[in-house]
């Protein structure tokens, strides 16, 4: 059985052991809200770090589908360059045979332009009237220039076959430009792609590395939150073993306070009284202790 400075002790524990375990209580649920705190911010991370990953696969996936498009492009651009240059060099060895031929026949134009004048001089002896003289004359230059025309009409053949290489060349020229844009801009677009991958992996590293530090405070207010969790358990028991203690004694426990207040009311019950002698200035609680000793002593 317990005295009266046994159960005061108790009592004395019994108060600090739930301030302790009301602190601890709080304290607990504050770094339960700055852990949960940091797991939310850590799983928001971890969410943008998987949409970058995501964004980083399309840009790669498209900057290399580019970089593909473009080598079959310059591949196809080579080969029209070459073709070209093989054309310009075909049309070059022409152009000498017809100017050796020119040369050979004493022609200094196109022969195709001398058939002109022959059938505008013709059509003039037909249409027009002239002196026997001046039209002897006109037929002389048209039977020169039907000779010309005769020896030269292979140049008309290698005339034509100038112009068609030239349009050719030409015809491969547009289509070699057009694919030297298409290889620019998607060159530009890969180049972009590119640009941004770097951006994105660099943001994924600041991603991760806040990550990493979100993680490590997270697992930091784990072990706190652990550590004052057994501590609280630790408190638990000690109270349940200080209220098991006085509910053993309860019966001893109850007549003490009876007493203990009964002593408390004496003693200001006395005070009071003297304060009422003396002519001092009452409290209300010195009235309200007169007031309970008179009514005690009407019973």
């Amino acid at each position: 059985m317990l005295d009266e400075s046994d159960i005061k002790q108790l009592l004395e524990d019994l108060k600090k052991t739930e301030r302790e375990v009301l602190e601890l209580r709080k304290k607990l649920n504050a770094i339960n809200k700055q852990k949960e705190g940091l797991f939310s911010k850590k799983d928001s991370v971890s969410s943008q770090i998987k949409g970058r990953i995501g964004e980083l696969s399309d840009s790669k996936d498209k900057r290399n589908s580019l970089t593909n498009d473009v080598r079959e492009k310059k591949k196809k651009r080579d080969v029209l360059n070459a073709q070209i240059n093989k054309e310009v060099a075909a049309i070059k060895k022409l152009k000498d045979e017809l100017e050796a031929v020119k040369k050979k026949l004493g022609l200094k134009e196109d022969p195709s332009m001398l058939k002109n004048q022959i059938d505008k001089l013709e059509y003039k002896m037909q249409t027009e009237p002239m002196s026997f003289d001046k039209e002897q004359k006109l037929m002389k230059t048209v039977k020169i220039l039907k000779k010309q025309y005769n020896e030269g009409k292979v140049l008309i053949d290698k005339s034509k076959e100038v112009r068609a290489k030239s349009k050719e060349i030409d015809d491969l020229k547009k289509k070699a430009n057009s694919i030297h844009k298409e290889v620019q801009d998607e060159a530009e677009k890969s180049q972009s792609h590119h640009e941004e991958l770097i951006e994105k992996y660099k943001s994924i590293d600041e991603f991760r590395k806040e990550e990493d530090e979100l993680r490590q405070k997270f697992d930091e207010h784990k072990k706190e939150f652990n550590l004052v969790n057994e501590e609280l358990k630790t408190k638990l028991d000690a109270l349940r073993a200080i209220k098991s203690k006085l509910e053993e004694n309860k019966v001893e426990f109850e007549e003490t306070i009876r007493e203990r207040d009964k002593k408390n009311m004496e003693g200001r019950r006395k005070e009071a009284e003297n304060k009422l002698k003396t002519g001092k200035k009452l409290t209300t609680e010195d009235l309200l202790t007169l007031q309970g000793s008179m009514g005690m002593g009407g019973h």
